[in-house]
């Protein structure tokens, strides 16, 4: 595997289209064609477009582990968050993918005296609520096809993936009593580029406080945050 393919993005930026890397690699186009599906395959590239390319999941996990910072993500979900949080009442959640777990980036609290609280900083398990499970949906393939045969016990996979691929279809996460008894989550994905999973904005609370009508808006809501911070990361 040719990883000198991808200090090209470190020289020239991202995307960038395969012409160019063929044209300032000098590998020959055959070889690199494979190479590129190499990098692909093993999660270092990923394409953004037709014959473009820019780094994937796994470059850019390795990237976020070595500066340990979500900084940038933070600042523009926050004051998003604050305003869901005004609007609903309801506990409000940013989180992401951190190896096997779930990570909460930042947590806004409910007003309610009945609330389910979340902490920032605090680990979460990547199979159960919906704050976890929309994040694992929108991991690549083969990520998420790894930690599935890695924990979960081969007759329970099925049941997992058929779930998993209904909540990407669907773009949002609804779940019940998976964390804590009597709660529902309901969770949008951030996502790059309209496919790469960035992170997940996530309301929680009872189940008796959000139902009917309810859930179905705070799905609408979400969807269109999460939207915005997408948007707001690109322009950034």
């Amino acid at each position: 595997m040719n990883f000198k393919l991808l200090h090209l993005f470190h020289e020239y930026g991202s995307p960038l289209h395969i012409d160019l890397i063929l044209e300032v690699s000098g590998v020959p186009r055959s070889t690199l064609y494979r190479q590129i599906k190499n990098l692909t395959e093993s999660g270092l590239l990923t394409a953004v477009g037709k014959g473009t390319y820019a780094p994937g999941w796994l470059a850019d996990e390795i990237s976020r582990i070595k500066n340990d910072s979500f900084d940038e993500l933070i600042s523009m979900a926050m004051p998003i968050m604050q305003e869901i949080n005004k609007e609903t009442g309801e506990s409000v959640n940013l989180t992401v993918v951190r190896g096997a777990k779930v990570k909460v980036l930042a947590h806004l609290e409910s007003i309610y005296n009945l609330k389910y609280s979340y902490v920032e900083g605090q680990t979460l398990d990547i199979f159960k609520g919906a704050s976890s499970k929309i994040l694992l949906a929108h991991l690549p393939a083969r990520h998420r096809q790894f930690l599935i045969e890695s924990d979960i016990p081969g007759d329970r996979q099925p049941a997992l993936r058929e779930e998993l691929e209904e909540i990407k279809n669907n773009g949002h996460a609804v779940t019940s009593s998976e964390v804590d008894e009597n709660a529902i989550g309901i969770s949008a994905p951030i996502l790059r580029g309209g496919k790469y999973i960035i992170g997940g904005l996530s309301i929680a609370g009872p189940i008796f406080r959000i139902k009917g009508d309810k859930v179905d808006d705070y799905i609408k809501r979400l969807k269109e945050a999460a939207s915005d911070i997408s948007l707001m990361l690109e322009d950034g």
